[in-house]
Parts: structure tokens; C-alpha cells; sequence
């Protein structure tokens, strides 16, 4: 009889102290961000350039992603770039210079584009080049 009354006590007590560690331990895995997103956010930085010429800009961002970068000759030398971006990866950054400098690069072999000013006779020029990024790699 006094076995069956401490094991009733117990229970009284451990039931609400399990279920209140199962809470905790649910809230916790719920605060947590997936694998996925935690190696995103490594692959995230801040990209900052001060009065930089553009082609020093591009090549830096491109050989972090172990791109060669080649230039079109109506790229100019003496064109700069200021541009503070945060929490963005690196792809992200060239495509955000490329679109502020109205450029475009098209892939000419593998880890290699060509980088030129985005008109209609250049898209004609390099029409035959992918265009970089590769539309797959955009929905990734």
C-alpha cells in the first residue's frame, strides 16, 4: 500500500516536470535555424568598395568564386564604384555591381566570363556565350 502511494506521488511530480524539459527542449529545436540556413549564413559577408575601379571590384568578387574574369575593352579603366552591401553573398555582389554599372557577363568556359557594357550590339557580340549566372544557378 505505501509502495503504490509513492509511486502515485512520483508520478504527480515527475509528469509535470517531464512535460515542462519536453516544452523547453521543442522551444529550443524551434529556435534553431535548419543546417541549410546556417551554412548559408557563413557563406554570407559584407561587401564594401570606395571609389574602387570597377574591374578591381569584379575581379576581387569573381576570384573569391574562383572565376577568371575577362574584360571587354569598353570597359573602362576609370570607372569607379562606391558601394557598401551587407549580409550578401558574393554572387550576389557581383550581380548588384554589374546591374549598377550596366554591365552584363556571359560564361565563355568554365570558371571564365567576359564582363561588358550591356547594350544591345554587346548582348549580339556575346549572344552566344551563357549568360552568367547560369538561369539554374538564379534559383538556387
Amino acid at each position: 500500500m505505501i509502495t503504490r502511494n509513492i509511486i502515485r506521488q512520483s508520478l504527480k511530480t515527475l509528469a509535470p516536470a517531464l512535460f515542462l524539459l519536453l516544452c523547453c527542449s521543442i522551444g529550443a529545436f524551434a529556435q534553431s535555424p535548419p543546417e541549410s540556413q546556417r551554412s548559408r549564413q557563413k557563406d554570407l559577408a559584407d561587401v564594401s568598395f570606395h571609389t574602387s575601379p570597377v574591374k578591381v571590384a569584379i575581379d576581387t568578387l569573381g576570384s573569391q568564386l574562383n572565376l577568371n574574369v575577362i574584360f571587354d575593352d569598353a570597359v573602362k579603366d576609370s570607372d569607379t564604384l562606391t558601394i557598401m552591401l551587407k549580409d550578401v553573398t558574393i554572387e550576389q555582389a557581383i550581380k548588384i555591381v554589374l546591374v549598377a554599372k550596366r554591365l552584363q557577363a556571359r560564361i565563355i568556359e568554365e570558371k571564365k566570363i567576359i564582363v561588358f557594357p550591356d547594350h544591345e550590339a554587346n548582348r549580339q557580340k556575346y549572344g552566344q556565350y551563357e549568360l552568367w549566372p547560369a538561369k539554374s544557378d538564379a534559383n538556387k
